[in-house]
């Protein structure tokens, strides 16, 4: 049903703070004519905690209005009646859901988590991933709780990983034998077999996306040559924003500004958008990207 790789969407925003879903659009058929056939709606890159549930709740009506293919929405919040609202109206909608733990009591004992999984997972009617980000959620899902709600709940298929601890991520894909693994790294596409995972997620690569496509094609084709010299290109892309003090939603919006001219770059607080000093640099990251990036089309 997933196609790796997977594509976190940014949330636009106008100048009155409201939702821009024109600009939305667009970058929808940015990734569409970049190949993305599966997309992440209100993940950690469309700034979900910074989202009312109206607002998450009409992201997703207007993607699936847009877009033909995989759409993945993530339902995860704080307080559980949010996520389980937020589950009962992608029902109708999505085409698999995402879940992420509560992200604000650190070190939330593994009884609670399983519980609160276990709801959303209960009340859930498509396939869903459990998303772990420990780093933001100060939690790593254990790969023992994995298998349990496997055990229990049929709709559980896989994790999405941001934890960037492979032995983790590999014990995920032995908690059963229908758990997919998609690792949000943008450094690892052309080596997912050899890792025992099954794709991608990039966030930030999405301006870029026809790298990450085009990887996850050359792996199929078991051309590793054409992988590696894509990868390249795409860490330089990745080497450039990890040298700016500024977080990857901010950069991939300035950065889409290359691509759909008047794509707003605004973030909500306490995120901050890119100064005019890091815009530059960000043009320059995104014109050497974009240049190499055409002979290989």
């Amino acid at each position: 049903m997933i196609s790796s790789p997977i594509a976190a969407t940014v949330t636009p925003f106008r100048p009155d703070g409201a939702v821009d879903l024109s600009a939305l659009g667009d970058y929808l058929g940015l990734l569409h004519d970049a190949g993305v056939t599966s997309l992440l709606v209100n993940g950690t890159t469309g700034e979900f905690a910074s989202l009312t549930v109206r607002e998450r709740r009409q992201l997703v009506e207007f993607c699936r209005s847009r877009w033909r293919g995989t759409l993945i929405a993530h339902v995860g919040a704080c307080a559980l009646d949010d996520a389980l609202d937020l589950t009962e109206h992608a029902n109708d909608l999505a085409d698999c859901l995402a879940a992420i733990a509560p992200y604000f009591f650190a070190h939330a004992p593994e009884a609670g988590l399983e519980n609160f999984f276990a709801q959303v997972l209960g009340r859930a009617q498509k396939p869903v991933l459990l998303y772990n980000f420990p780093r933001h959620t100060q939690v790593n899902l254990s790969p023992g709780m994995v298998a349990r709600l496997a055990a229990d709940f049929p709709a559980l298929f896989g994790v999405k990983d941001s934890g960037k601890d492979l032995t983790a991520s590999r014990a995920y894909k032995a908690a059963s034998a229908r758990i997919q693994v998609f690792l949000g790294d943008d450094r690892v596409g052309p080596r997912v077999r050899e890792l025992g995972v099954d794709g991608v997620v990039t966030g930030a690569g999405g301006p870029v996306a026809e790298l990450p496509v085009r990887i996850a094609a050359a792996v199929a084709a078991r051309d590793i040559e054409a992988a590696a010299h894509l990868q390249r290109v795409f860490d330089r892309y990745t080497e450039a924003r990890k040298t700016l003090p500024l977080s990857d939603i901010a950069f991939a919006k300035a950065a889409l500004q290359t691509r759909l001219p008047g794509f707003p770059a605004r973030v909500r607080p306490p995120l901050t958008a890119a100064e005019p000093a890091q815009w530059r640099l960000i043009m320059t990251a995104m014109h050497n990207t974009l240049t190499e990036m055409r002979p290989l089309g």
